[in-house]
């Protein structure tokens, strides 16, 4: 058995794969299994996987077509055999030590999951890697604890690919990848669950994993996927629902997870997408308030100020929150010429994502006379209110 079993999910990353191969082919830690899901790439991907794995006896790599992030992640927990498994997306690259350090430590501590640091790495206009200390603010480093008696760590950054799993505790929990469509926030659920599960977590201060954030064709990037982290908590939740004693101690904080996961979405979004994303974020945290859900604790201030303004008012939210971005349409037949143009995209995703068929929370129709009605009313501003800073969070 090897000691830690890497899964590098794999879709048209010829420009970054051998850089991200050469990083794990040449770990310090050599008793590992590498495991490449080739999800139906069409560039040169699976080429150079043969490559390597025709110089490695340690790499299997596994060609299917097209599924998405989630069951290419899962297709490779069911055909590891390490102790451990790690993650490596395949635009980043490690560390030589990363996973000698991060199994050292899980033996040492008899640990379930270890999670480490990591750095934002750019190619241009030099390669750059900048430390990020994404675990800083929890106050956990060194020491072993069990993730629900510490509901804030369940508001870290996923980033699941700077840690390890204990294999066999994955699949006693039964804590795999949602099956959506494309590749957008599957690991929002996956760290859910893993938190959710451990018994015995550690966190590292160092970094190891070198996460890319210049490459355009990330999922992040892509604004089509509007929905998609929508269904992340849809599996959370009917993860809970089958674990009633975690449910009543996880399902409060799950809904501050879940503003703060809708809120970076919403403003991630084209103007043009905003208002229907909206609609469907205030009737999820509408429904949770009045299930008595909310519970400010688990937010900050501004936090919590936020989500309640959204809630009773999201017309009036959304016209304060959003001000400038409509200010730079300059007149209403531009935006409503930009709003039709993304009606007719949303209309080829509807065949595409599953959640978007039944559901009436897509109404770009709406949108397209709703923000001009308020579009109109914003132009009569007084030029010192067009000058004030507004307040984005």
């Amino acid at each position: 058995m090897a000691k830690v079993s890497i899964l590098m999910p794999a879709c048209n990353v010829e420009k970054f794969l051998k850089e991200c191969m050469d990083s794990v082919v040449n770990q310090t830690l050599k008793d590992i299994e590498i495991i490449c899901i080739d999800d139906g790439s069409r560039d040169s991907t699976g080429n150079i996987l043969d490559e390597y794995a025709q110089k490695d006896n340690r790499i299997k790599v596994i060609h299917k077509a097209n599924s998405g992030y989630g069951h290419s992640m899962n297709v490779g927990l069911q055909n590891a055999t390490g102790e451990y498994i790690g993650i490596i997306e395949t635009d980043d690259f490690a560390d030589l030590n990363m996973f000698d350090e991060l199994y050292k430590a899980a033996k040492e501590n008899h640990a379930d999951v270890v999670k480490s640091n990591y750095y934002s790495y750019v190619s241009q206009p030099e390669p750059q890697s900048t430390y990020y200390e994404v675990l800083k603010e929890y106050d956990l480093y060194d020491q072993v604890f069990r993730p629900v008696e510490h509901p804030e760590i369940f508001r870290v950054r996923p980033c699941i690919w700077s840690g390890i799993y204990r294999r066999e505790w994955l699949l006693e929990n039964h804590v795999s990848f949602a099956e959506t469509p494309g590749a957008s926030y599957q690991d929002t659920g996956f760290a859910f669950k893993v938190w959710a599960s451990a018994e015995r977590a550690l966190l590292l201060r160092d970094a190891y994993l070198h996460y890319r954030t210049d490459n355009a064709n990330s999922s992040v990037k892509a604004a089509a996927k509007i929905y998609c982290i929508c269904d992340e908590f849809k599996s959370i939740e009917e993860f809970l629902e089958k674990r009633p004693e975690l449910k009543e101690k996880l399902e409060k904080p799950a809904v501050s997870l879940k503003y703060i996961s809708y809120r970076w979405n919403l403003f991630r979004l084209t103007m043009e997408f905003k208002y229907a994303f909206l609609e469907r974020m205030h009737k999820e945290l509408s429904e949770a308030k009045n299930k008595g859900l909310f519970d400010k604790k688990y937010f900050t201030e501004k936090e919590w100020t936020d989500i309640n303004r959204l809630v009773d008012d999201m017309d009036g939210f959304f016209d304060e929150t959003f001000r400038k971005e409509l200010l730079r349409f300059g007149s209403e037949a531009e935006l409503a010429k930009a709003l039709k143009k993304s009606e007719n995209k949303v209309k080829k995703l509807q065949k595409k994502i599953d959640d978007m068929e039944n559901s009436s929370s897509l109404k770009i129709g709406r949108a397209i006379t709703f923000v001009p009605r308020k579009l109109k009313k914003i132009l009569k501003l007084s030029v010192w209110m067009m000058g004030q800073q507004m307040d984005h969070w």
